[in-house]
């Protein structure tokens, strides 16, 4: 049986990550053609799967080559990129530019037999986690559900917003890290302190994954009036220090969703 080739125009953090999810499927041996645009990372993944991956000459190459086409390119150079290329009608795109709507891409590349828009993170290298699809196209289903849990929105605004929960990232793992830094500091060794403290907020997500919104918002509530954990709510609370991560998202929304009607 023949796979269809997986091309990536661009080969950044998130296109290396999808690279590397669907080298690891081997249920699925998607030949996968990187462009050049990150030489590095490119050689990297290359030299890692030689017998998979191939190292295009040129971003015209890779559409050249490419049955499925993933367009992992900043926003910021995405009309000049997609426009300096020549796509074919029958392949298959699907955009990662985080605040480009599809009809803006239509635009720059032309007729294409279909298109969609992803928002995958950098824990889809090891076939983890959620995956922002739109529209719910099920032929994007059945080649990406196999590396990760596929998400599935009828709204582009939607997928915005999932996609501004994933500006969190960068600050779980920096209030984790603090906890881990206290816990050393007070004689923890490390490597202990970060093991407990990740684990148990691995534990404490899976918990939330299992719960419904309703039981979510009681595990919320649930804790003994004057224990330890209602002391801490208490003084985050009287700081109003829980405000600011919402808060937080209302420039990210309005980057995201400048060219989305809603």
């Amino acid at each position: 049986m023949s796979y269809p080739t997986i091309g990536f125009i661009g080969c950044g953090t998130i296109a290396s990550a999808l690279a590397t999810a669907f080298c690891q499927d081997e249920s699925r041996p998607y030949p996968i053609l990187l462009s050049p645009r990150n030489a590095e990372k490119a050689a990297a993944l290359q030299s890692r799967f030689p017998k998979r991956i191939r190292v295009a000459g040129s971003m015209q190459e890779v559409l050249d080559g490419a049955d499925w086409v993933f367009l992992t390119i900043l926003p910021q150079v995405g009309e000049e990129v997609c426009r300096s290329l020549r796509f074919r009608p029958e392949q298959k795109v699907i955009n990662l530019m985080t605040d480009i709507n599809l009809p803006q891409i239509r635009e720059w590349i032309g007729p294409t037999a279909l298109l969609a828009h992803l928002v995958p993170l950098s824990f889809v290298a090891v076939r983890r986690g959620p995956i922002v699809l739109y529209p719910p196209l099920p032929e994007v289903e059945e080649l990406i559900q196999p590396i990760g849990d596929v998400v599935a929105v009828d709204d582009r605004y939607h997928a915005a917003v999932l996609a501004a929960v994933t500006a969190y990232v960068a600050s779980y793992f920096i209030l984790t890290q603090q906890i881990v830094d206290w816990a050393s500091s007070l004689g923890v060794p490390e490597d202990t302190a970060k093991d407990y403290t990740t684990r148990m907020f691995a534990a404490l997500a899976g918990q939330g994954v299992d719960a419904t919104p309703e039981r979510l918002r009681e595990l919320a509530e649930e804790m003994t009036p004057g224990g330890i954990n209602y002391m801490v709510q208490k003084y985050i609370r009287e700081k109003d220090a829980f405000a600011p991560w919402t808060e937080a998202m209302e420039a990210v929304m309005a980057r995201l969703c400048k060219n989305i009607p809603h």
